[in-house]
């Protein structure tokens, strides 16, 4: 019992200790934005609303938008989600990751999450249910991302399903997932250097708005900071946009390759380095052929690579390996099944916790179409996936066929190389037999004799 109550007071430890790293950091930093704004723009003493707007924003790092007129703020900033979930995850390694740990550990972050529900002055979106949902998921990813390593359990599991499960299968299944996941932080490493060459291309785009703000130096510096909360959300939008889906900025802005149109857009200076369509023809095709290019290339390595299924054309005199040649193409085939089908749940999961709005009206919707992002991301990566195999399957058939080939030639070389042999030694032996023939022919001779009667 008692070590059963170290163990709670442990998650609950966990819990604050997150919560209090995160919140002290997040509010030291809005006390600072608010106060430069302050000191330069003047007006109200906006410091003051540092702790309500401190703990409205924790509850928006985990899913919760609010409103303060007349803005309506329900875009999640993912860089503080990934944040806090990385906080939650350092503190459960370091003190406990048992099941009683989790539980006094989500007890108390849902109680911290009420109170901060409870101490702030802007109106919230959600439900308390709602709120208490999000919150607990937050809590359990981070929590799951410390305990399933080393969770006896999850060891147990995997050694069961060692042990029923064929090495063939486990590999398939192992090289799917990997294959996805690989693939989808390459993407979304692709829609980082795209926000990159956006601000670089569009910088001036963001001092122009700045200066018709009549904004100084230090309050430029500090939003700017704050819009960085957001850069994953802008990442994943380049990404629809490198690929072809694009993204709108509600009913004010359409942005993709081919448009790249907006009227009367909020001042609001990180919208300066949204993208201008792009003009040349040939620059869009090789973007938009990127999935195709990173899914043909993954599954290539898959099917040849010693560490994946090492496709290899058997001897055309090795029947059991012409058998295992034939069958080890199904298992490639079940793993890029397996990849395409987890690339598009996670595009679709990814592009839709990515969206938000900042309005009620013509801003309610920031973002992506989440179906039309995941088809133009998901369909070529699994058609290059496809393509690989289908180019495995012909490039083993060729070299299968020409050794076949080579060995049929070689073995009618080797059959007439036989028949020659023969000939030869048949005539060598005809030839032996008369040079004897003629060794024992008759010498008589005729000569002079006496005959006696």
């Amino acid at each position: 019992m008692i070590d059963r109550l170290k163990l709670w007071c442990k998650g609950v430890a966990i819990a604050a200790a997150s919560m209090a790293v995160f919140a002290i950091a997040l509010g030291c930093f809005i006390a600072l934005m608010l106060l430069v704004i302050s000191m330069e723009e003047g007006g109200d003493n906006l410091s003051a609303y540092s702790l309500s707007l401190t703990a409205a924003m924790i509850l928006l790092a985990q899913g919760s938008g609010f409103s303060v007129a007349p803005v309506s703020l329900t875009l999640t900033p993912l860089l503080l989600t990934l944040l806090l979930i990385a906080l939650i995850r350092a503190f459960a390694q370091r003190l406990t990751c048992s099941i009683s740990g989790y539980i006094g550990g989500l007890m108390a972050w849902l109680t911290l999450d009420m109170l901060f529900s409870r101490g702030t002055n802007v109106a919230l979106h959600d439900a308390i249910w709602q709120l208490m949902a999000k919150g607990a998921g937050v809590f359990t990813l981070g929590y799951l991302l410390a305990a399933i390593p080393v969770s006896l359990t999850v060891v147990r599991a995997l050694e069961r399903i060692r042990q029923s499960v064929s090495e063939p299968l486990r590999r398939t299944i192992r090289i799917g997932v990997m294959t996805s996941i690989t693939l989808i932080s390459l993407y979304i490493v692709c829609g980082f250097v795209t926000v990159i060459v956006w601000s670089v291309r569009n910088r001036m785009a963001v001092v122009a708005l700045y200066e018709l703000l009549g904004m100084s130096t230090g309050s430029r510096i500090v939003t700017t900071i704050a819009c960085l909360a957001w850069l994953p959300n802008v990442c994943i939008w380049a990404v629809s946009w490198l690929f072809g889906g694009g993204f709108a900025i509600g009913d004010l802005g359409l942005f993709t390759l081919w448009v790249g149109q907006s009227s009367q857009l909020p001042t609001i200076p990180v919208f300066g380095i949204l993208p201008e369509p792009i003009s040349d023809q040939r620059l869009r095709i090789a973007l938009v052929s990127i999935p195709l290019a990173c899914g043909l290339l993954c599954g290539m390595i898959s099917m040849i690579a010693n560490r994946g299924f090492s496709v290899r054309a058997a001897a055309p005199d090795d029947t059991p390996g012409m058998k295992r040649m034939i069958v080890a193409f199904a298992y490639p085939a079940g793993s890029f099944c397996i990849s395409s089908a987890l690339m598009s749940v996670l595009c679709s999961l990814i592009f839709l916790i990515a969206n938000g709005g900042l309005g009620n009206q013509r801003l309610a919707h920031l973002g992506v179409d989440v179906m039309q992002s995941t088809q133009a991301l998901a369909r070529p990566t699994a058609f290059g996936l496809m393509s690989a195999w289908i180019i495995a399957l012909i490039g083993v058939a060729l070299v299968f066929g020409i050794r076949w080939a080579a060995r049929r030639i070689r073995m009618r070389h080797e059959s007439h190389d036989t028949d020659v042999s023969n000939s030869g030694q048949t005539l060598q032996t005809v030839t032996t037999k008369e040079e004897q023939d003629d060794k024992h022919e008759s010498t008589d001779t005729t000569g002079v004799g006496v005959r006696i009667p």
